[in-house]
């Protein structure tokens, strides 16, 4: 079963990237859970295992911090149309930047900057994003912005009391039973030795290979909780992401995770005349060109990670693909092979599944 999707995967190993650990699934229901490769080459070779950690990079925006997020609308302690002055003392440059913004990227705060270098601490690093020209005025266009996931974090951090680790794992990671993710794995466990993670890049301020550490480098400044990345986890903890993804709020235990109508919102078009198709957090399939390929209908959503890691779902029919990888760890100026086997691969997903359907008559 996939076999073709699988084979991609498989002959990208030692090219496009180390290692890949993937799943096909329709809800709950798992169709196909494989792992390739070596998780780390450098400066040792260690081979993948089925408890490997990988470093989400920004799909961490989707899978914890927008989940947060949505799980505070949903109950009543935040709005779409908050602004963040509201939670931030002194919102600098964005007064009328509102939630809805911060989760759709059309906050207008810029893509990125280099707060590592910048700033002295995490409350300097919030004034130096706050304090930055604006691209344009919210709600304008669409810039894909990581300062803004961070601004998001205080929002959270204000609005629930407590730090974004704790907020994801009492919220999200808890309920939907994803048992490892979680951040800076490498110190909450005794030996990263024994840990498997997939390795990423070599961390140019002290010489070492990045094993159970953000890449991120503003992450990394921020503690490695951080609004914009962090998250690590195994295959198995994003199959349950996928499948509650996949069936509009449902986790794999049957409970709610979020109702219906909350995913729905997540799910709308908040920018059909943008250069980019954003939903609530969710990066939505629209008329412009998509890592989730072509196959894939309008509508259908999902995200990315830099690191090399990405979940997308086709908003028809239900089927989900995961392709987590460490494409970094050959360095991230050679990524375009990683590219190109991603938009093959979930190609190739959708293709393949039509003519199971029709095979089986469903």
């Amino acid at each position: 079963m996939f076999e073709k999707s699988l084979k991609l995967i498989q002959n990208g190993v030692g090219s496009a990237f180390p290692c890949a650990a993937v799943a096909i699934g329709v809800g709950h229901t798992v169709f196909v859970r494989s792992f390739f490769g070596q998780r780390q080459i450098k400066p040792y070779t260690h081979s993948i295992t089925e408890g490997t950690l990988f470093d989400l990079a920004s799909l961490s925006k989707l899978v914890a911090t927008t989940m947060v997020a949505l799980k505070f609308i949903e109950n009543g302690k935040l709005s779409l149309n908050d602004n963040i002055g509201s939670f931030i003392d002194n919102p600098g440059n964005y007064g009328d930047c509102k939630t809805l913004h911060l989760l759709t990227h059309t906050s207008g705060m810029p893509a990125g900057l280099p707060l590592f270098r910048e700033a002295s601490g995490n409350e300097a690093a919030l004034r130096s994003i706050l304090n930055s020209e604006k691209r344009f005025e919210p709600g304008k266009e669409v810039c894909y912005s990581c300062m803004g996931y961070i601004v998001l974090q205080h929002v959270l951090e204000k609005v629930g009391g407590q730090s974004l680790d704790r907020l994801a794992d009492e919220y999200v990671f808890t309920p939907l039973g994803m048992s490892s993710a979680c951040y800076n794995p490498a110190a909450m466990r005794n030996s990263t030795e024994k840990t498997p993670f997939a390795a990423t890049e070599l961390y140019s301020h002290n010489g070492e290979w990045a094993t159970g550490h953000v890449h991120d480098e503003n992450a990394y400044f921020l503690g490695g909780v951080s609004g914009n990345a962090g998250v690590f986890a195994t295959l198995d903890d994003m199959i349950a992401f996928a499948g509650m993804c996949s069936e509009k709020g449902i986790a794999k235990d049957g409970k709610r995770f979020l109702s219906k109508e909350i995913f729905d919102l997540a799910l709308h078009n908040y920018t059909p005349r943008f250069s980019e198709s954003r939903g609530l957090g969710f990066q939505l399939k629209g008329g412009q060109e998509s890592p989730m390929g072509k196959q894939m209908p309008n509508g259908s959503y999902g995200h990315t990670g830099f690191t090399g890691t990405s979940f997308y779902t086709d908003c028809e029919t239900g089927l989900w693909g995961v392709l987590l990888t460490n494409a970094v760890h050959y360095g991230r100026d050679n990524r375009s092979g990683y590219f190109a086997v991603r938009k093959s691969f979930y190609d190739m997903i959708v293709t393949e599944y039509k003519t199971l359907r029709n095979d089986i008559g469903i």
